[in-house]
């Protein structure tokens, strides 16, 4: 597959099939990650992938009690799309029925506040990466924000020295078709 491809194929998918990926798909999707751009050369990530089903059934637990405590925000943010609210909540009780979620947290802790924002960049770009790169396989992802939330429980629970948690993606086989998303006017500008 072109980098192009990828690029303008990939979208976010919420429906996933009950199909593992293989784990010697998952270490090549995962060093493909390690690959990402980093700022200062500083690598200041790290992937931790959950395939177990205790695992899972505990962030899917943690997510649901945490994405029904915002449905006032869902609301007001989809107000005049209500349907977005039910999807929401719905995929956040189990992710889709995803059998992986990679958690990906900020390596050290002890980042000065001038390598900070180089650094939270740097962990998005492997994300970002990842994403890509499972598209190539034909693993759908679907990045989610509100594991950001789970900071202190998954570090306590996962791994307590590798620095705060900011963001993960959930991946598996698709279940569903991708949406076309159209593209807001107004972002790109040459000068």
């Amino acid at each position: 597959m072109e980098v192009m491809e990828a690029i303008y194929g990939r979208r976010s998918i919420r429906k996933f099939t009950n199909e593992k990926i293989p784990r010697d798909v998952l270490e090549e999707l995962l060093d493909a990650a390690s690959w990402a751009p980093s700022g200062q050369n500083l690598q200041p990530w790290f992937l931790l992938a959950l395939t177990q089903d205790s695992d899972l059934a505990w962030v899917f637990s943690e997510l649901g009690t945490s994405a029904f405590s915002h449905r006032k925000h869902l609301e007001s943010r989809f107000k005049n799309h209500p349907e977005v609210v039910e999807e929401t909540l719905e995929f956040m009780r189990a992710m889709g029925g995803a059998r992986t979620v990679v958690l990906a947290f900020l390596y050290k802790p002890d980042y000065s506040e001038e390598d900070l924002p180089s650094c939270i960049e740097s962990v998005a770009a492997a994300l970002q990466t990842l994403c890509l790169a499972a598209y190539d396989k034909g693993i759908a992802t679907c990045w989610v924000e509100e594991f950001k939330k789970l900071d202190e429980q998954a570090r306590a629970r996962f791994c307590p020295d590798k620095g705060p948690l900011l963001g993960g993606v959930v991946l598996g086989y698709p279940a569903m078709e991708a949406r076309p998303i159209r593209r807001k006017p107004g972002r790109i500008e040459i000068r």
